[in-house]
């Protein structure tokens, strides 16, 4: 993997000596923090290029979800947080990365659905930092408590509270960002079924400039049928934050030919015991015009950054 990065790296210096000759093109950084505390993967060529970006990170927790975002007018995404510290400790992955980056507070913080390896290490988040917008579904756990006890932290924090649903857009940096909600669950319901939780996932498509991101959550393949039927062509992205960690009832042929992905990221532990990501999943993002080499994984290469260039 650090060879891989170093030869990414010089090639985009040796083509790109000028920042300026970037704007309109997104660039991954192949680069992983699975080393020493402090390293951070950016793209050489941009990361003193004093535009507007938009850096977007595929954080490495284990068996869990976390993306984080620096938009590029100053403000922060958190979209989950990860697992709980498998050792059984008080600090959870997320805080790793959220040190080493600085990160001391939120603008706006997104629990895509309310299973553990996504919302346990925002709770730690929302016992240190300002949140300013919390955004939700309303369905309930029936089946654990730390959502109930996430949602209370949030609310008693005062952060602004938004369940958005799918056809809104959310205002993050408006008139530079577009961000639309493909999914969600703002009716209040109750469940302890997996994939009844996993379908309220709030699923979201970012766009800046000519590149956009699509986060799946974890939704699986009987909801993204419906996201085919009405959404179509809008589901078109550059980059997938795969569903639901590689699952195999996720990332149907119908979705990943709508969405025709140039790179996939899947968040996803090392010898996690669900066998995430499927065989098929990995066949079925090839088939889809994603070159294996573009299919990245946290397990294998720590967490990424794909940042899209802001105008020159």
């Amino acid at each position: 993997m650090a060879l891989r990065a170093l030869l990414t790296l010089l090639l985009v210096s040796a083509l790109f000596p000028s920042a300026g000759l970037c704007a309109g093109t997104a660039f991954l950084s192949l680069s992983s923090e699975a080393g020493e505390a402090g390293v951070q993967t950016a793209p050489v060529p941009l990361a003193t290029s004093g535009r507007r970006d938009l850096r977007a990170y595929f954080i490495d927790v284990g068996q869990g979800d976390s993306e984080y975002i620096e938009l590029p007018n100053g403000q922060n995404v958190l979209i989950d947080g990860g697992p709980p510290d498998p050792d059984g400790a008080a600090v959870p992955p997320i805080a790793k990365f959220l040190k080493e980056h600085k990160v001391d507070r939120i603008d706006h913080m997104v629990l895509t659905h309310p299973h553990s390896d996504h919302y346990a290490g925002l709770a730690y988040v929302a016992d240190r930092m300002k949140i300013a917008n919390f955004y939700d579904t309303r369905v309930d756990n029936t089946g654990a408590a730390g959502d109930d006890a996430l949602r209370e932290k949030v609310r008693s924090s005062g952060a602004k509270i938004l369940y958005p649903a799918a056809g809104d857009t959310l205002e993050w940096a408006p008139g530079e960002v577009r961000v639309n909600v493909l999914n969600g669950c703002p009716e209040s319901t109750q469940t302890a079924v997996g994939q009844l939780l996993n379908n309220c996932s709030i699923v979201l498509k970012i766009t800046y400039q000519d590149a956009s991101i699509l986060y799946a959550g974890d939704v699986q393949d009987d909801v993204e049928t419906g996201l085919v039927s009405r959404f179509g062509g809008e589901l078109k992205a550059d980059v997938l934050k795969v569903g639901h960690h590689g699952s195999s009832h996720s990332s149907s042929k119908p979705f990943l030919e709508r969405i025709r992905p140039s790179s996939a990221f899947i968040e996803v532990g090392a010898d996690n015991p669900y066998w995430h990501p499927a065989p098929s999943v990995i066949n079925r993002l090839i088939e889809a015009g994603v070159a294996s080499e573009q299919i990245y994984r946290t397990d294998r290469d720590g967490t990424l950054l794909y940042t899209i260039p802001g105008p020159p």
